[in-house]
């Protein structure tokens, strides 16, 4: 399953180019999740054989307990036609609510593995900031605007602020994790000699799950010389991530 973040949705993965390596290795697309007027959307395939990749649309402008909601909802159902574990991806914020997910305790669903790239687990100074102009004035003349992303995520930046005592991310750094696969995808690029493919939203120490309390010397780790969007090549390195993914490691 794959969870994508911030100001992104089910075809981020499709249209930057994630998906194709997949493809070409006989990966099939199953489709994605969704919410419309007549309630939850399903994907158009739910039992094909074999290695299938599926997409999720989240409100990504909630904070992260809403998006895990959500996400809970979808897992559910394909897990009732898919009764098999299921390795999550997130990519940056989609990378934590994957995360959340997998320790929450109402979690009825299998689980073998859990992939993020470039996700801020020790949070962002980004968010700081985005949470402090969301509510200054300068936010409230972005909504005047009709630019309404700072104010609309408030929520959300606030659950993605720098770890530090006492706020949503110590709290959630310091919960039980499974004893599952965990890896990590991280940017690691000069931003001197190669400004144009550093990532420049989420530090690199960020990224790096073996950093979490909960996780120290837990999660393997490949770097990636990229910036923080998804590319093709994020495609390739989880394929190689997917191979040390035994079957049998499911927790629920």
């Amino acid at each position: 399953m794959l969870v994508h973040g911030f100001m992104a949705d089910d075809m981020s993965w499709r249209y930057s180019g994630f998906t194709q390596p997949l493809l070409q290795a006989g990966w099939k697309d199953g489709g994605g999740y969704g919410y419309g007027a007549q309630g939850m959307l399903f994907p158009r395939d739910l039992m094909t054989k074999g290695d299938v990749f599926y997409t999720v649309n989240l409100p990504s402008k909630s904070n992260l307990q809403i998006q895990e909601s959500y996400l809970m909802q979808y897992l559910s159902h394909l897990y009732a036609y898919r009764f098999e574990p299921m390795t999550l991806v997130g990519h940056s914020a989609g990378g934590l609510i994957a995360r959340l997910y997998v320790i929450d305790p109402q979690r009825e669903q299998a689980v073998n593995g859990l992939i993020t790239i470039a996700s801020p687990h020790l949070g962002t100074p980004a968010a700081n900031i985005a949470h402090l102009a969301g509510n200054s004035p300068i936010g409230m003349m972005a909504s005047m605007a009709g630019i309404s992303e700072l104010q609309d995520s408030r929520g959300l930046f606030s659950d993605l602020k720098e770890e530090a005592p006492y706020n949503f991310l110590y709290w959630m750094n310091r919960q039980h994790h499974p004893n599952i696969h965990y890896a990590s995808i991280i940017r690691k690029n000069d931003s001197i000699t190669q400004p144009e493919r550093f990532d420049f939203v989420v530090p690199p120490f960020s990224q790096d799950m073996n950093n979490i309390w909960a996780l120290r010397e837990r999660s393997g780790i490949a770097l990636s010389t990229e910036n923080h969007s998804l590319n093709g090549k994020d495609g390739v390195i989880l394929l190689q991530i997917l191979q040390h993914i035994p079957l049998s490691s499911s927790q629920k």
